[in-house]
């Protein structure tokens, strides 16, 4: 059986993902002296997702993960100074912005530039990566999705487990990975690499589940990447995709709900600006699960839990400790079946060597002493 870890977008609201495993690696750890992540044959992670993905693929603990989130939470969602707007216009802008903010739902300043500053999101990766990059990552197989604005295509960032290493930017620092895969637009700026721009993978794949099975079909049959599939011309007529041979363990950040009225027969950009990214996200969260249930069945399991209101957003930092509960408590629940089903003491389908859990810490992260 082919194993995977798939762990949803959702901004500060991975702290359910890393409370929920680090509830299962005190049972699983103790019992089978193996880390999380050597027990799947692949991780795969969407923005906050690829923040605990990256973590478990470098050798870091669920504990631990839980201590980032906990400490560089609120300082990654800081908000930034007020806009200053060029001097001819700053004594009108205060009641333009007021205007505004009661139209569009949000203030201003957010017309002009990100909501919060890149600066202290690459200090928190910083505190736990260091300097490591995508090739020193050894043992274990990651794909963490991305936008190339600049090529206008998306991207997998992954390691190099594809035939001869194809895809993996392997002097790539998880750092600069990081911050490219969680630039969500509107709540950070894009990140440049090479000369390339790049913004958030949840935006097309903020349930990677799906494309985590192509991966590992493609990994499988020794076909071409997800990305390199219009340059493979072995189509799915030429070729058979089998999956019963996958398993999935999809952890998500929240359920949410949307209804909406629009207003009269019509609505425009000022009603939209409110709620298109809601009806987009959960269209496009419902579009992947569907077909992940479908081609999977009772070999996905998935653990989520209900948004309570619409208080709980990404940036939400005051709901750290509430998400930490309901992860610990989503462990309670099930972890007996996703200990029995993803945590047995057998190997992984691809022979490999696990990650190594007490490999040195990166320079500047408390583990290091």
């Amino acid at each position: 059986m082919f194993r995977i870890l798939s762990l949803d977008g959702g901004g500060l609201r991975g702290a359910f993902g890393a409370g929920f495993l680090a509830a299962l690696e005190r049972r699983v750890l103790p019992a089978t002296g193996r880390p999380l992540a050597a027990h799947f044959d692949l991780l795969a992670g969407a923005s906050t997702g690829g923040i605990l993905a990256c973590g478990l693929a470098s050798g870091l603990s669920a504990e631990r993960l839980v201590q980032f989130y906990r400490e560089q939470g609120p300082e990654i969602f800081h908000p930034r100074e007020p806009f200053r707007p060029r001097t001819s216009v700053r004594p009108l802008y205060p009641l333009a912005n007021w205007i505004f903010q009661r139209k569009a739902g949000l203030p201003m300043d957010e017309m002009f530039r990100a909501r919060y500053c890149p600066f202290h999101l690459t200090d928190a990766f910083v505190t736990a990566f260091g300097d490591l990059t995508l090739g020193e990552l050894e043992g274990v197989r990651l794909i963490v999705p991305a936008v190339n604005l600049s090529k206008g295509r998306i991207h997998l960032f992954r390691t190099g487990h594809l035939p001869g290493g194809r895809g993996c930017q392997r002097d790539l620092r998880i750092v600069d990975l990081l911050v490219a895969a969680t630039a969500a637009p509107t709540y950070f700026p894009h990140k440049v690499i090479d000369g390339e721009a790049y913004c958030d993978g949840g935006v097309w794949a903020n349930n990677p589940t799906v494309l985590a099975v192509a991966e590992a079909v493609a990994l499988t049959s020794g076909a071409a990447g997800l990305e390199d599939a219009e340059h493979d011309r072995r189509s799915d007529f030429e070729k058979a995709v089998d999956v019963t041979g996958i398993e999935v363990l999809s952890v998500g950040t929240g359920r949410a709900t949307y209804s909406l009225s629009p207003p009269g027969a019509d609505a425009g950009s000022l009603y939209w600006a409110r709620h298109i990214a809601d009806v987009m996200g959960h269209s496009m969260q419902q579009g992947t699960e569907l077909p992940a249930e479908f081609f999977l069945g009772d070999r996905l399991m998935g653990v989520n839990f209900d948004l309570p209101d619409d208080t709980w957003t990404l940036d939400a930092a005051d709901k750290l400790e509430a998400l930490f509960e309901k992860g610990e408590a989503a462990a309670e629940e099930v972890g007996d079946e996703a200990i029995g089903r993803f945590f047995a003491s057998r190997e992984p389908s691809v022979p490999r060597e696990p990650p190594a859990a007490n490999r040195p810490a990166p320079a500047g992260s408390p583990e290091a002493g």
